[in-house]
């Protein structure tokens, strides 16, 4: 996940995630994706930014990382173990060097806003927690299990 700011007008890139039938985590966050096979974690979030933007970035500078344990489900809806090895790990870049034409892509609709803005715009789940790993600069992990609605900002 990359915050991609632009200094001249002090706004933020901010995705208005649709909901998939696979993922159903939406609202205002930022772009990014997944690690493709072959693929460093900094190419795969430039790649993943030109897909879902149109924007090229280039001095990504890592924040932190948000990991999430993925939990199952019993047949009657109750929490699973966690699965062992079951990990979710999200890299939080931030970047205001980027070119290119703004597009929206299928994951949502792209548009430039204030922090302010974003924040009382509809966030998808837990992202204040990842704002304040973006953010903060003594906020380098939050951990959460998934399906427990928590997550924890774990100060450095």
């Amino acid at each position: 996940m990359c915050m991609i700011e632009d200094l001249a007008t002090g706004r933020v890139l901010v995705q208005h995630r649709l909901p998939k039938a696979t993922n159903p985590w939406c609202g205002l966050t930022f772009p990014g994706g997944h690690v493709e096979a072959g693929e460093s974690i900094t190419a795969s979030t430039v790649r993943e930014i030109r897909e879902e933007t149109g924007l090229t970035v280039s001095n990504l500078r890592m924040c932190g990382v948000v990991e999430w344990e993925t939990i199952g489900e019993r047949k009657d809806g109750s929490p699973a173990e966690v699965a062992a090895n079951s990990k979710y790990i999200v890299f939080m870049f931030r970047t205001s060097t980027f070119t290119g034409e703004l597009k929206s892509s299928g994951e949502g609709r792209m548009e430039w806003m204030t922090l302010d803005e974003m924040r009382q715009g509809g966030l998808a789940p837990h992202m204040e927690q990842y704002l304040r790993v973006l953010l903060e600069g003594g906020v380098p992990q939050a951990y959460g299990i998934s399906g427990s609605g928590k997550l924890e900002a774990i100060i450095g």
